[in-house]
């Protein structure tokens, strides 16, 4: 259900009295006798799952005395998502690994190369401390896109084998898509995966809560569906991995704070100011007029140009980090923020009526900060913003079309991904980054507001509102 955030009331002790785990929460969620995101799941873990899994690592370079060699592993770290992203990229996996679809490296479109198209997250690390000439470590994260599974996580498509659709789908969308982080240390290099039983358990508590949890073959096939994305990842990575020659350990280890019942999942949900892990704000036209399911893409694209842009220069010349100066004067941190996307266009999930358009932003300033906490949380970055135009009332004019009015950008709440992916934090380090959430979300508001005022034109102001994600 869509309500306006200022009349929402969920609290915690009014679900906490409720059942939670015996007939609605099916799959995903998990109780004594269910498992997040399936039995395998569950056999592997036992009753616990955590929003990261390492799933594999490389030897890191030694030299000729058997010492580590940190510059040529680094150089390493990078050769070794660049032979994922090309593996990726090369094969069909429907024909090499019979998956049902095939899986591309997102940001690739418009002929970037795959090596290209890998994400590089700043931390506050050296890469020597010996040789601090070397700079800063980055870790290497990469997109990894299905049609065929996103669609049904977006609700574009009913749920394989069922007739159901993921309700209200596009508001899901900032959660996607699925990334994998390359990184070092001193002992190895590390192969992370954001994991996808995760994703589904902590971003789509609403669906965990629905009506058609009830229904067996939907609460089945929707626990099968991060299962098998998880499964073909992996897959990849290791024939990729081998293809390149590398001698590899698979793992699927634990990464991050743990989660041992539906009911940490919830509160964790209820804690954040939304209570829920986005934040989505509506707009429509002065004129009264509907949107043309083209705007979205357009208004995406004019955030991005506003935001700046890595690896480039935006049409009116503004290299990375550089903003207009009306701007920049109301953001956090001015001069240090440094905010930009991280790709030259906005990465097209499906959607309907138009694709759900997607906007990772960095500010290298707080992404120091966040990576400060551990590498292993890099795949819970950048943030991500989401614009989709949706239509209202769901009735069809004459000729069997739909009128869109209301344009939706959605943001994924800094606050939710601090609470849940990054619990695992000392408690020194949680009361250092106490306020950053706020900063960051309202940086990435103010980016928003600042493109829409300057660079689309003829809105009302924007209106929040939530979907129920608690019982």
């Amino acid at each position: 259900m869509k309500t306006d955030t200022n009349k929402s009331g969920s609290n915690v002790g009014h679900w906490v009295k409720k059942s939670l785990c015996a007939g609605i929460v099916m799959g995903m969620a998990m109780s004594a006798s269910t498992a997040f995101a399936g039995m395998k799941f569950k056999e592997d873990h036992g009753n616990q799952m955590t929003p990261f899994a390492r799933i594999a690592h490389v030897k890191v370079v030694k030299d000729e005395y058997g010492n580590i060699d940190r510059e040529e592993t680094y150089k390493e770290t990078g050769k070794v998502a660049a032979a994922i992203a090309n593996y990726v990229a090369k094969y069909d996996d429907s024909d090499e690994s019979g998956f049902p679809a095939n899986w591309i490296v997102g940001g690739t479109e418009g002929g970037v190369l795959p090596a290209d198209a890998i994400m590089q997250i700043p931390s506050p690390f050296p890469v020597d401390p010996e040789n601090l000439s070397l700079g800063i470590k980055k870790a290497k994260v990469l997109d990894l896109c299905n049609a065929y599974y996103a669609k049904q996580a977006l609700g574009v498509a009913p749920i394989a084998g069922t007739t159901k659709k993921v309700v209200n789908g596009y508001s899901h969308a900032p959660a996607l898509p699925c990334e994998l982080a390359v990184w070092n240390d001193d002992e190895n290099i590390y192969i992370d995966m954001l994991d996808p039983n995760a994703i589904f358990s902590l971003f789509f508590t609403d669906v965990l809560v629905s009506a058609d949890m009830q229904d067996p073959d939907f609460a089945a096939a929707i626990t099968a569906l991060p299962v098998a994305v998880k499964s073909e990842i992996k897959t990849m990575v290791y024939k990729a991995l081998g293809e390149a020659g590398y001698k590899y350990n698979t793992h699927d280890k634990m990464i991050g704070p743990k989660y041992k019942t539906v009911e940490e999942l919830f509160e964790v949900v209820a804690a954040s100011p939304h209570q829920s892990p986005f934040k989505h704000v509506a707009y429509t036209k002065t004129s009264g007029e509907s949107f043309a399911p083209a705007e979205s893409a357009a208004v995406a694209q004019a955030i991005i140009n506003t935001m700046s842009i890595h690896g480039g220069t935006t049409p009116d010349g503004r290299a990375p980090g550089v903003h207009d100066p009306e701007l920049e004067a109301i953001l956090s941190e001015p001069g240090k923020n440094k905010w930009r996307s991280a790709r030259h266009e906005p990465l097209g999930l499906p959607g309907k009526p138009a694709k759900n358009w997607v906007i990772e932003a960095c500010s290298p300033y707080y992404a120091k900060m966040a990576m400060g906490t551990g590498m292993h949380h890099a795949t819970a970055l950048p943030c991500e913003i989401s614009v989709q135009v949706i239509d209202t009332d769901g009735i069809a004019d004459s000729d069997g079309n739909f009128s869109y009015e209301e344009l939706v950008i959605s943001y994924l709440d800094p606050h939710f991904m601090l609470g849940a992916l990054f619990a695992d934090m000392t408690d020194d380090e949680k009361a250092a980054l106490g306020d950053v959430p706020g900063y960051i979300l309202d940086d990435l508001q103010d980016i928003v507001q600042f493109a829409l005022d300057s660079e689309v034109g003829g809105l009302e102001v924007g209106v929040s509102f939530s979907y129920n994600m608690l019982p």
